[in-house]
């Protein structure tokens, strides 16, 4: 799963911000 946030993040940092957001957002 990493690797793929990790090639998400190369290809739009946007998809990023919005996957880590929801991970630090509490459950």
């Amino acid at each position: 799963l990493v690797q793929h946030i990790i090639e998400n993040r190369m290809l739009n940092g946007e998809t990023i911000r919005l996957d880590g957001a929801i991970r630090m957002a509490p459950k």
